[in-house]
């Protein structure tokens, strides 16, 4: 039986507690959340999750802690889960396009003989990506399509002086490095940061960002190409309708991941 605390009661949250809830190896699910109102209506819904607002009693109680918050979530509570022992499941993979932190958290979770797992999320073909750049790779490019609320009150539109309200026909906001999208896109591109540490890193991974007004759908779209032949995977995702943000397929990869980590048996490693 499995104890796991969810930081973070989101639409990804929630859909993750939800499915837990009712499956017989999952002992409890401990949620921290800076609304406690969010937590505590779940809680009238299910019946192992319990809302926590202390942080190292829950993290000593579990056997695994998920983040399913934010990048800056990974930054104030991987450290601390790692140094306690505890695997830790990340969603916010953008946090470790900052070399430091990801050095700084493979030694803590080498010293303390624990793990940090990162989900596909919103996209397939990871697994083959992982594959691919155990050789020699010319180039992996990410294209992502959204609609235009995806990106309501992101901060790096407003700087660029970008209007999304009237936009007419699909319009490019963002070409460059996986770096530079996790950082000016931190909710809406975590794609590009697990792309990048599965294949050529940060720096050497293409990303362009296209908003299109007649999007109903989340599209990734990888290429990768290089002495193993060539990749090209679509992915075309519904969004979450209370947050356009995130697609639901990135739920889908947390859940899966937790029920192997869970379980005993691994296909596509």
């Amino acid at each position: 039986m499995m104890k796991i605390t969810i930081i973070g009661c989101g639409s990804i949250g929630k859909t993750l507690a939800r499915y837990m809830d009712s499956e017989d190896y999952i002992d409890s699910i401990s949620i921290i959340d800076r609304k406690k109102e969010v937590v505590e209506a779940l809680v009238e819904e299910c019946q192992k999750v319990k809302y926590v607002n202390n942080l190292e009693d829950a993290f000593e109680k579990s056997d695994l802690i998920v983040e399913a918050a934010s990048q800056q979530a990974v930054i104030e509570f991987a450290p601390k889960a790692l140094e306690m022992g505890k695997d830790i499941v990340v969603m916010s993979g953008g946090a470790f396009v900052n070399d430091d932190f990801k050095e700084k958290c493979r030694i803590l979770a080498k010293q303390n003989g624990c793990k940090v797992f990162i989900p596909s999320g919103a996209v397939c073909g990871i697994e083959g990506i992982g594959a691919v750049a155990t050789e020699e790779v010319e180039e992996i490019i990410l294209m992502t399509y959204k609609p235009p609320e995806a990106f309501k009150g992101v901060k790096y539109l407003k700087k660029k002086g970008i209007e999304l309200d009237n936009l007419k026909r699909p319009k490019v906001i963002f070409s460059g490095h996986a770096e530079d999208a996790v950082k000016y896109f931190p909710r809406n591109i975590n794609v590009a940061a697990t792309l990048s540490l599965a294949g050529l890193g940060i720096e050497r991974t293409t990303v362009k960002i296209v908003v299109d007004p007649k999007a109903t759908l989340n599209q990734h779209r990888i290429i990768a190409k290089g002495k193993f032949g060539e990749i090209e995977c679509w992915t075309r995702n519904t969004p979450f309708p209370d947050n356009p943000q995130t697609s639901y397929l990135a739920a889908l990869s947390l859940i899966s991941a937790v029920k192997k980590i869970a379980g005993n048996f691994w296909v596509g490693v």
